[in-house]
């Protein structure tokens, strides 16, 4: 997190607490490898750090699909402010990649630390829609699910509306013969 955000209590707290806990060093470590393999530049040290500019995601981006982004983000900005842009420029450029907004982090996910998770999530959204346009990825990201439209016929339809499911009220015989749950006490 950082330094400049006032310490979390209470519940707040509790919740970043519980974010940090499931965080994953062998996802990070199989996000790092592939984005060094990408860009073709060595993160060194603490990841977020180096990705706290967003630099080095344009540059990712860059490389899987030119053009995408202005390349002017591509070089390391000092301002705060143009800091975020290069991440919000990065998570713009994703969803016009074909990632899905869902499956994506917001600037303060990175930018401030507060949601490492999603940050790591985020990237391999990227690395399997990169999978599913044709860029090798290894085994790095599960390949993603097509869709799989059925289309039914009139007829199938109407048959559909004659079964009633077990939760629509049909008990198939069953009773509360021998049930003693709400029952009084008999004493002899």
């Amino acid at each position: 997190m950082s330094d400049t955000r006032a310490t979390k209590s209470g519940l707040a707290a509790e919740a970043q607490k519980k974010l940090e806990s499931s965080y994953s060093k062998e996802a990070e470590a199989q996000v790092r490898a592939w984005l060094e393999e990408m860009v073709g530049e060595e993160i060194g040290g603490d990841f977020f750090a180096e990705m706290k500019d967003g630099t080095y995601l344009c540059k990712l981006l860059l490389a899987l699909e030119p053009g995408i982004i202005p390349n002017k983000f591509t070089k390391p900005a000092k301002m705060t402010f143009q800091q975020m842009e290069a991440i919000n420029v990065f998570i713009n450029g994703c969803k016009t990649y074909g990632v899905s907004e869902k499956d994506l982090f917001v600037t303060l996910d990175l930018y401030e630390r507060t949601n490492p998770n999603m940050v790591i999530s985020g990237i391999q959204a990227l690395g399997r829609q990169a999978q599913k346009k044709g860029h090798d990825t290894g085994n790095l990201f599960p390949k993603e699910a097509d869709k799989n439209l059925r289309e039914f016929s009139e007829e199938q339809l109407k048959q559909s509306e004659t079964v009633i499911g077990l939760q629509a009220g049909s008990n198939k015989g069953a009773s509360q013969s021998g049930m003693t749950f709400g029952q009084q006490r008999q004493i002899h």
